[in-house]
């Protein structure tokens, strides 16, 4: 029988991820395998929607797969765990698709269940919206009161408050544990909100150093003074950084919202690795700096100097999360990821930046 193309998508990277990990002494388990098929599945209709040759993709694909099968993340669970999506990328002097994972919400809810320190469980996280009763944690003394929440009568209202509780392990033997409560509100979203304005603006910041300076200044001074909506809504805001539609649009913007205050949480609470590679893959896929200078590497890689790549720029996707020549926060159906930085990261070499341009068999 003639294989299909998602076979022999399939039967090449599934070696190549698996000798990937045997040389980070992993022996790749089942459950692993099958986040592997079921990334491979979405990326490969994906890339036949989309008419991109797996050829100019290979390291981009190799990459989250290796992604996917470290941190154990799967494209089919519902909730929705991961989600794909295509960018315009130029290379040279021309324009290519490429593909990238994101992690939805449920994605790093697993992540914290998975490796979390002392994590016994994490409860469905509570959304409090507009309307609904809601009593936050006080402390008196050492001791902390639970939260109390009443949902009301619009289930689609302005989300205000996010909460987690979440099972910890009290003591070693694990015979003993306790629930703790993790709470953040909508206002705490305004450093997401100004750090994606301003990296918008990073060309600007190469091309026109006293006019990056000024509009960085008014925003920080309009942000600092106005609520998260006040922000979205001022045409002023929009324009000088360059906001999104993810971030403004009525559609989307609560998603991205509540997507920011779940990862605000998820991100502070202290997680366990069980190897390196899962520590760079994470780090990868969370840190926005480090995940913004991986782009504009790759993306330049044997084509122009390093000097060139700093100044490389995304061009628009049909996607409406990318515009004005930069990457911008991508939410197609209120994924989750941890807040952006406006600070460059710490360089670390990761073990999915050893995978080599190779030509694929289709």
């Amino acid at each position: 029988m003639a294989e299909t193309g998602l076979t022999k998508f399939n039967n090449y990277f599934m070696p190549m991820i698996s000798n990937q990990l045997n040389g980070h002494n992993i022996q790749m388990t089942d459950y692993q395998r099958m986040c592997v098929m079921s990334a491979s599945q979405n990326m490969y209709e994906l890339i036949q929607a989309n008419g991109i040759n797996p050829n100019n993709i290979t390291n981009d694909i190799s990459n989250i797969l290796m992604t996917v099968t470290s941190l154990q993340l799967n494209a089919n669970a519902q909730p929705a765990e991961i989600y794909f999506q295509t960018r315009n990328v130029k290379v040279g002097s021309s324009w290519t698709k490429t593909i990238e994972m994101g992690i939805e919400g449920d994605g790093n809810d697993a992540i914290l269940a998975r490796f979390g320190r002392n994590v016994k469980h994490v409860y469905p996280v509570w959304i409090v919206r507009e309307g609904d009763k809601y009593t936050p944690s006080k402390r008196k003394g050492v001791h902390v009161t639970d939260p109390e929440w009443e949902p009301g009568d619009d289930p689609d209202g302005k989300a205000t408050d996010v909460v987690y509780p979440i099972e910890f392990w009290t003591n070693d033997q694990k015979t003993d544990s306790t629930v703790e409560y993790y709470a953040t509100n909508r206002e705490l979203v305004k450093p997401n909100l100004l750090a994606h304005m301003i990296n918008n603006l990073r060309s600007e910041s190469r091309k026109n150093p006293k006019g990056y300076a000024e509009k960085v200044t008014a925003i920080k001074m309009f942000v600092k003074d106005h609520t998260v909506d006040e922000v979205l809504d001022d045409p002023g805001m929009q324009e000088k950084g360059k906001i999104s539609p993810a971030w403004k649009e009525p559609q989307s913007r609560e998603q991205m919202i509540i997507r920011k205050m779940r990862n605000n949480i998820v991100k502070k609470i202290p997680k366990d690795f069980s190897n390196d590679l899962a520590v760079q893959s994470y780090e990868e896929t969370t840190n926005e700096s480090l995940k913004k200078m991986r782009k504009d590497v790759t993306e330049s890689a044997n084509q122009i100097d390093f000097e060139e790549a700093a100044e490389s720029e995304s061009q628009p996707d049909s996607n409406p999360d990318i515009q004005d020549g930069e990457y911008a926060d991508a939410q197609p159906t209120g994924e989750s990821e941890t807040p952006e930085s406006s600070e460059a990261a710490p360089e670390s070499t990761a073990a999915t930046s050893e995978l080599k341009e190779t030509k694929v068999p289709f």
